[in-house]
């Protein structure tokens, strides 16, 4: 059981190299499970990647998901058929119908109900509150805390009012697509799938407090966890000066992610330090790789040669800028 993190600045090499090496070990250990995790916009350029680098041009061992993908592979695996997932046209419906039964206690957010994509933006509001792993009782007790303007007290409690009877909707019924990690969470230590696999956490700049959730009870039963993170590699990865810092994000995630493998009694690697971006992605374009190095940099240097790879440009309109 371990964990490393895989290092670099934008550009430098960590995905190809997280990707050669899970390639090479899962020729070399065929009945082992290799677990590529990416957010879902990334699963099938990461799977065409893997497929390219394969020497059959087959992953067999490999998968390729987003924590979504894999909570139904565990539950497939598991047999557990009885999971019943909310989808966003049905939040909708249901978040509809519980302000019109909620009408009377609603207050500076009733009339807004009836407004073109007024619920979307609750059920938006609702999704992330789940996926931050907030409770209507959070909210709640932040009400009572005091302090608070009187027309903002009273949107939050309109927002909890619709929250809770959006979950006292559900219960039993469905559960959401936020909730799913909680689920998979329980039933986790179940999965053969999981136990003794190596997973790669790859393309995240962070992980939500319900992912990280997840993360801990994954961190024991995997063989190693291997996570690329952007980070210049002359930065010092485990201390931050504060989230005005340009690479802050990958900092606390670093350090929550370490905190969380001492707290489970897994070993943390010495990182894999990738640096050389000029040399990668941008060793046709000096130009960006100089640009990569300098922008948003307290301290930056001009660049002084010509540049070929940068343009700007503007159109007279959307659709114009849309064929250029």
């Amino acid at each position: 059981m371990s964990l490393q993190f895989v290092l670099g600045s934008s550009g430098s090499g960590k995905t190809e190299y997280l990707y050669r090496q899970t390639v090479r070990e899962a020729g070399e250990h065929p009945k082992k499970n290799y677990l590529v995790i990416v957010p879902e916009q990334f699963t099938m350029q990461t799977q065409k990647k893997l497929v390219e680098l394969s020497p059959n041009h087959a992953i067999m061992n490999i998968d390729v998901l987003s924590f979504k993908r894999l909570a139904y592979r565990v539950f497939d695996e598991l047999g557990k058929n009885d999971v019943r997932i909310l989808e966003e046209t049905g939040k909708n419906l249901v978040l509809r119908r519980v302000a019109l039964e909620k009408e009377e206690e609603l207050t500076v957010l009733r009339q807004g109900m009836n407004r073109m994509g007024y619920v979307g933006e609750m059920k938006s509001l609702i999704s992330e509150l789940q996926q931050y792993n907030i409770s209507p009782a959070q909210l709640e007790a932040y009400l009572e805390s005091g302090g608070l303007s009187p027309v903002f007290a009273a949107k939050l409690k309109d927002v909890k009012t619709m929250y809770q009877g959006f979950l006292d909707f559900l219960r039993g019924r469905y559960i959401t697509a936020e909730e799913l990690l909680h689920v998979l969470r329980d039933v986790a230590k179940d999965s053969k799938l999981l136990r003794g696999s190596v997973m790669i956490f790859d393309e995240f700049t962070g992980f939500t407090p319900v992912q990280n959730l997840l993360l801990k009870e994954l961190l024991p039963l995997a063989e190693q966890v291997r996570v690329s993170l952007t980070i210049d590699a002359d930065e010092d990865f485990y201390r931050s000066r504060g989230s005005e810092e340009l690479f802050y994000l990958s900092k606390k995630t670093i350090g929550s992610l370490m905190r969380m493998a001492e707290s489970v009694h897994v070993d943390v690697m010495e990182p894999v330090i990738l640096a050389e971006s000029e040399k990668k992605r941008f060793q046709k374009a000096p130009s960006l790789a100089f640009m990569e190095k300098n922008l948003f940099r307290s301290w930056y240097q001009k660049y002084q040669k010509e540049k070929n790879e940068i343009t700007i440009s503007t159109e007279r309109n959307p659709k114009e800028e849309l064929i250029y």
